[in-house]
């Protein structure tokens, strides 16, 4: 037996959560402790209670109710949103979330933690969106051609800086019988930023009337808008950006204001605890 509610009306404005997809088969029902079972003990009946290590026998001399809390199964009717999510090895079988709330008062019954049933040896895919800075590191550059003397290259640049995204993660949850495992994978969109050290010599000046004759450094601020693609904390990522000069030599580079394509590393800050 299903039970359902009327309105399910959730609040509009969070960053960062799940959504329960109630067209899939594993998501269109959520187990809700919100039941009742009563069991009524006759006088006369003898009943053994186990308390810490004592196992105790002892005779009803009155009639008694137990009240005990049941789970009733609860059907999806539209995406469900979901803040927070616990899967662990003492219960592989069921994935327990903690829901966004319910703004209707209809609907007070669904604001208590829910748990979706995984079979045996199965799977539960979760859709997760958030914001998120990264840390990221760009290592190279693919530079499209200047002239008929400077053709496309790959440069390794040394750029730190972060990045701000929209992130999409498809987070699988298994049901391996004796342990509960996690993977996931997922697309951002999203824009990098921060520093860049730049080599200048007669070769990475020679569009100067006077290249260097020497060689020294300078410092350059990137920003590079790009796709990326999340592993395990991690975004792989895939940007379209420009050097602009923060020092003066800088301006003298070959390269100085020129667009690129990006190949880089992005780490989440909740990365870093947990290596």
């Amino acid at each position: 037996m299903f039970s359902s509610f009327l309105t399910f009306s959730q609040q509009e404005t969070e960053a960062g959560r799940y959504k329960l997809r109630n067209n899939h088969a594993s998501q269109d029902t959520v187990f809700i402790k919100i039941g009742k079972d009563t069991t009524v003990l006759q006088r006369g009946w003898t009943i053994t209670e186990t308390k810490g290590e004592k196992t105790i026998q002892r005779v009803l001399n009155r009639d008694t109710m137990i009240i005990t809390s049941k789970d009733i199964p609860v059907r999806v009717l539209n995406n469900w949103k979901v803040g927070e999510v616990k899967h662990e090895d003492a219960a592989p079988d069921k994935l327990y979330l903690n829901p966004y709330y319910f703004s209707d008062p209809n609907d007070s019954l669904l604001n208590n933690t829910w748990y979706i049933k995984i079979p045996d040896n199965s799977y539960v895919t979760l859709v997760r969106s958030f914001f998120k800075w990264n840390a990221i590191t760009i290592p190279f550059a693919i530079r499209p051609a200047l002239n008929d003397t400077i053709g496309s290259k790959i440069t390794a640049d040394l750029k730190i800086g972060a990045s701000f995204s929209y992130n999409n993660n498809w987070e699988v949850f298994k049901n391996r019988r004796f342990k509960a495992k996690k993977s996931l994978y997922g697309l951002s969109v999203g824009v990098a930023f921060g520093f860049s050290k730049v080599t200048l010599n007669a070769s990475s000046t020679s569009l100067l009337e006077k290249p260097y004759n020497n060689e020294e450094d300078g410092l350059a601020f990137f920003i590079a808008p790009g796709l990326g693609l999340n592993l395990k904390g991690f975004q792989i990522n895939f940007s379209y950006g420009w050097d602009l000069p923060i020092t003066k030599n800088v301006k003298d580079w070959n390269y100085s204001k020129k667009r690129y394509v990006g190949i880089g590393l992005g780490v989440g800050l909740d990365v870093f605890g947990k290596l």
